[in-house]
């Protein structure tokens, strides 16, 4: 049961700010970093609730390929704002320094990234991927961060030999026996691989965290214009959007509700099987319980960021501060996880 002040952050109607009114709405574009499905739903719940319409936000929430996906699309500036990895994110700054953007809001405090593979394969670590067959797609966040991956763990990536295929294939074909191990966030593949026939006690997940990269995950990213040209904006939306996470992770199958509401088509049991995963695995850590989501601790984030640019062979290593702008922060009543 919710008490005190997050019971009555939930509860208080939005409150806008600078001026912001009905009159004058703000049309935002924003990418998903997955198909419809658990992982997003309480972008979903916020929208349901009016909670954007009321901050003066008229959202426009699309569907990608993956993190990958999203990064690139805020990143054209295409889009306004995402939800991504900020490890592809910063990637893509480096080599796209002109149009550099920023996470200004974290919501997965353990990186979801990893390799799944079936006990019958015989993997049990990740030195046991070299030479193996990988099933991957080009836009994910975790075929992005391979490099760096396998060169934490003394995998020679050259030795994989790779299957690409779609998000919506990926299980399909681990499930088969096309491929020996896939790449991807946990609980996506857990689910997939459950949809597939696939038991739990079949499964088995090696985790790029174990191999030393102690990863931030995914967070709200917003484009360079849109950071520079409408900071209000981009203001309402990250309190809106920590608001409706807070909402969510208090009460899942609301925020599933409103994601059906949307995409009548899904399964409602297995997309709240899945957000309570990503609630209870990637939300929730000793770090953000202690701090509320949202923000960063900047040794940290900069060690992580050596270990990413070293992986991918970056010539440079950008600052905390040049990834993750804490300028957007709302306060810490709607940061603060339910209990």
């Amino acid at each position: 049961m919710l008490q005190g002040s997050l019971a009555a952050g939930l509860a208080a109607p939005f409150v806008l700010r600078s001026g912001a009114s009905r009159a004058a709405t703000t049309d935002i574009k924003f990418s998903l970093s997955a198909p419809f499905d658990g992982s997003n739903a309480a972008f979903f719940l916020g929208e349901s609730r009016g909670w954007y319409r009321e901050a003066g936000l008229n959202c426009q929430f699309d569907a990608s390929g993956g993190s990958g996906e999203a990064v690139s699309r805020v990143g054209s500036g295409v889009y306004d704002l995402g939800v991504g990895d900020i490890n592809a994110m910063m990637e893509f700054n480096v080599k796209n320094a002109a149009s550099a953007i920023r996470c200004v809001y974290m919501l997965y405090y353990r990186s979801p990234l990893s390799a799944a593979t079936l006990t019958k394969t015989g993997i049990a670590k990740a030195a046991d991927l070299a030479g193996r067959k990988i099933g991957a797609a080009a836009t994910d966040g975790a075929y992005r961060l391979f490099s760096p991956f396998a060169k934490a763990a003394g995998i020679d990536a050259g030795s994989i030999a790779w299957n690409m295929v779609g998000l919506q294939l990926r299980e399909a074909v681990l499930a088969r026996g096309d491929v020996e191990a896939i790449l991807g966030f946990d609980s996506t593949m857990y689910f997939g691989l459950t949809k597939a026939g696939i038991k739990p006690d079949d499964m088995r997940f090696i985790y790029y965290s174990d191999a030393g990269l102690d990863l931030y995950g995914n967070g709200i990213l917003v484009s360079q214009k849109m950071r520079s040209t409408n900071p209000d904006a981009v203001k309402r939306f990250v309190e809106v959007t920590a608001r409706a996470w807070q909402a969510a992770a208090a009460d899942p199958k609301a925020a599933i509700a409103a994601l059906k509401s949307h995409v009548p088509l899904i399964n409602a049991e297995l997309e709240e099987e899945k957000l309570r995963w990503l609630i209870k695995n990637q939300l929730t850590t000793n770090e953000s319980s202690a701090d509320g989501l949202g923000g960063v601790r900047a040794e940290r984030l900069a060690s992580s960021l050596a270990s990413v640019a070293a992986g991918y062979g970056l010539t440079s290593v950008p600052k905390p501060d040049e990834v993750f702008d804490a300028g957007f922060m709302p306060a810490a009543a709607v940061r603060k996880l339910p209990a």
